[in-house]
């Protein structure tokens, strides 16, 4: 058990070490001197808006990709399932699935009621199963 413990340790530590590297080399200073004019110019302006920027300010977003204002991606939530499908979700895990559904899709009611369909589906699957037992367990 200690040495699980101790590789489980020495794992986590290395990774950590590893994944923060990684993090420092794939960013450039030049891309956060940029954030921090953005920010700077934000907090002096606190009425600014993206679209103000873009017209009077051109040289501060200079570069940066950004998403298109009436784009519904930019604000929607997740509407997929990481994974496994809602279904599934519900019929593995059952009304925790289901809740887990709800919640990560932001009540998109097709994944819903997918999941619903599983924590039914599943139920009925285990009633059944319990109900005829031919081993007499």
């Amino acid at each position: 058990m200690k040495r699980l413990i101790l590789s489980l340790i020495v794992t986590f530590t290395f990774s950590n070490i590893f994944a923060n590297g990684e993090f420092e080399n794939s960013t450039s200073k030049s891309e956060f001197d940029q954030i921090k004019q953005i920010e700077a110019f934000v907090e002096a302006n606190p009425e600014t808006t993206l679209s103000d920027i873009k017209a009077h300010n051109p040289e501060l977003i200079n570069g940066i990709e950004l998403l298109d204002d009436t784009s519904a991606n930019s604000i929607s939530a997740v509407k997929d399932m990481p994974l496994l499908s809602g279904f599934w979700w519900g019929c593995c895990l059952g009304v925790i699935g289901l809740a887990i559904v709800y919640f990560v899709t932001d009540h998109d009611k097709d994944q819903v009621r997918k999941a619903l369909f599983g924590c039914l589906i599943a139920t009925v699957l285990w009633g059944v199963g319990g109900l005829w037992n031919p081993f007499g367990w």
